[in-house]
């Protein structure tokens, strides 16, 4: 980093939902993270946020502010690039946001414009439904589209794929304009994916992300060839050795990327220009982030070379967050902000209410 920065502050935080969601990849009811802040020679800050997920990449917000405490100001060298384990990727995602707005802040710019030379004013956002029973899915899924919302998001996989597909049927009956896609989050073998087309193939599904495990790439690939809907590769992505064979085999339609468990925007939008290389899309999406990652996400979905619709809608989700007001789509698209950098700002009243320790800071060095 080649900024300036004059401090590295940091503070952990609680976020908390409206209710349990449910995945395959596990079930949330509340989120841990640590706020990152930088701060410039003239007093410009930039910030970033750490959430790891320790049921997807063992990481927690402990083994965040381990690292901190253990490589401080060492880690703005180079961006922690050469941090390894637990929590190390989250860390890396936040101080390269955090760089990025502050370049951005000081070039009076969305960050958005460092990714990319033309990016979108607005994108399009998926709602999202977890678990549930299917007149429960049904009644989300409307209330969805009464918000504005046209792609409708459900997980599978967390129950036998006989009750998915009543789920998904049921929501379809309830949403028959409504796009619908899927995420199994790698819950299926390669056998129930290929009976799951049988069972979905009435119901006109948009796309399907990580039918199988994401180190079965050689099956994604099959299924993609087979799939009466597309196939996006989602946990794949992160790891870069899954990430090579799905660009190789072209697994998949689309790659999802997560900034949180990639290391950042920038190492997300070159995964997207490699795709697309190749003819494959791209999209964003969050993991139930605070406003700070979610502004992030859009940054990113905004560069994007492709319009599919983005995941950046976990806000409907949380009932505590890093600001006073929650960044919410509206009518199912959210706006790239004009203001410079994120765009967003924690906010001290809200923070206070969240953090779960005071603020540690480290100064760089003259």
């Amino acid at each position: 980093m080649t900024l300036g920065i004059r401090a590295l502050r940091w503070r952990p935080f609680r976020l908390t939902m409206h209710g349990r969601f449910e995945a395959a990849s596990g079930a949330i009811d509340h989120r841990h993270g640590v706020l990152i802040e930088l701060v410039d020679e003239d007093g410009r800050q930039g910030f970033g946020e750490a959430s790891p997920m320790a049921h997807i990449d063992g990481g927690n917000a402990q083994h965040v502010l381990d690292l901190l405490q253990q490589h401080g100001t060492s880690l703005l060298e180079d961006g922690g690039a050469s941090v390894e384990g637990p929590g190390a990727v989250a860390l890396r995602c936040a101080l390269d946001v955090a760089e990025l707005d502050l370049q951005a802040g000081a070039a009076a710019q969305p960050i958005a414009w460092l990714l990319a030379k033309d990016p979108a004013p607005w994108v399009s956002v998926n709602a999202i439904i977890g678990g549930g029973k299917p007149r429960e899915v049904a009644d989300f899924g409307q209330q969805a589209l009464d918000a504005g919302y046209s792609v409708l998001k459900l997980k599978v996989g967390v129950a036998p794929l006989d009750e998915d597909i009543a789920r998904v049927a049921e929501l379809r009956e309830a949403c028959p304009e409504a796009t619908i896609r899927l995420d199994a989050n790698g819950a299926w073998d390669e056998e129930t994916t290929r009976h799951a087309f049988e069972g979905l193939y009435p119901h006109r599904i948009e796309l399907l992300e990580q039918p199988v495990a994401a180190d079965d790439v050689e099956a994604l690939a099959r299924l993609r060839d087979a799939a009466p809907m597309r196939i996006a590769a989602d946990e794949a992505v992160d790891s870069p050795d899954c990430l090579e064979r799905v660009l190789e085999l072209h697994a998949a339609d689309f790659v999802v990327l997560k900034p949180m468990f990639l290391g950042g925007l920038r190492p997300a939008i070159a995964i997207a220009e490699r795709a697309a290389e190749r003819g494959i899309g791209a999209f964003a999406t969050t993991t139930f982030d605070s406003s700070i990652g979610i502004a992030a996400a859009l940054q990113l979905a905004a560069a994007l070379p492709t319009d599919a619709a983005h995941g950046l809608a976990p806000g409907e989700h949380l009932s505590a967050d890093l600001v006073v007001s929650t960044l919410r789509p509206r009518a199912g698209r959210m706006a790239l902000p004009s203001s410079p950098g994120l765009g967003i700002a924690p906010q001290g009243a809200a923070l206070d209410v969240i953090a779960t320790a005071p603020w540690s800071e480290v100064s760089v060095s003259a």
